[in-house]
């Protein structure tokens, strides 16, 4: 799916944006894309940028940029040139403010149209159903103009502050892919196919839509099937 986004964005627009999530999860598709898509892939028209970020430095264990250098940046030439990083080592505020501006000028508005911004965006689910750094109960879940705060996870979180898009940005994205793994995620699957967006009020990523597609991408363990079950059938909304 991100392979087909690319050819298409770089044939139409001449570039692809994506913009990556952190976490464990997607750990293993930057791997994917880092070597089985390292030869056949628009690399060299692929600006990349970034959902949140932790307050901590570009090397630290906990930065989501270090652990996609690590996995991608680092495989393809070139890459990491074209990487936008959010500034975890700024203050939240600063480096929020800092991002911001940058997207705003990377995806200006067209007169008399709201602005699309990336090509691909991916996100995570929480086991709270958080996404992004959009956590239950943030202030940053009613913001309706910035594109990026300074916002704060919850106190058992290995690093408090961050920063994070805001559903401004987020939404304007062309196609959105949310990768949800895991049996402790099964709840919060099964609840927002029951509810849908009505179950935002709990948990913020389902609060989430897309200037074009969403698609939630499940493993059986989320789904609650049982892990040598048949495949399921794919399914989006």
């Amino acid at each position: 799916m991100i392979a087909s986004a690319a050819a298409i964005a770089t044939a139409t627009r001449g570039r692809f944006t994506i913009a990556l999530a952190g976490g464990s999860t997607p750990r293993r598709l930057y791997q994917v894309l880092a070597t089985e898509y390292a030869t056949h892939f628009p690399w060299a028209t692929t600006h990349v940028f970034f959902g949140d970020e932790r307050c901590v430095p570009p090397d630290h264990p906990d930065s989501n940029y270090a652990m996609a250098r690590e996995a991608l940046l680092a495989h393809i030439p070139g890459l990491e040139s074209r990487a936008r990083r959010i500034e975890g080592e700024r203050p939240a505020p600063d480096g929020a403010s800092r991002y911001a501006e940058m997207l705003h000028r990377e995806f200006p508005s067209t007169q008399g149209t709201s602005p699309s911004t990336f090509d691909v965006l991916l996100l995570g689910v929480g086991t709270d159903g958080h996404t992004a750094s959009l956590f239950p109960g943030s202030p940053a879940l009613s913001e309706r103009s910035r594109w990026a705060l300074a916002t704060q996870a919850p106190p058992n979180a290995s690093v408090l502050d961050r920063v994070t898009l805001t559903f401004p940005a987020l939404d304007a994205a062309r196609t959105t892919l949310i990768l949800c793994a895991g049996a402790d995620k099964q709840p919060i699957v099964t609840q927002i196919r029951a509810a849908g967006a009505r179950a935002g009020d709990r948990y913020p990523v389902a609060r989430v839509s897309a200037h074009g597609s969403l698609h939630w991408l499940l493993d059986r363990l989320a789904m609650g099937e049982a892990v040598d079950a048949p495949p399921a059938t794919a399914s989006s909304g």
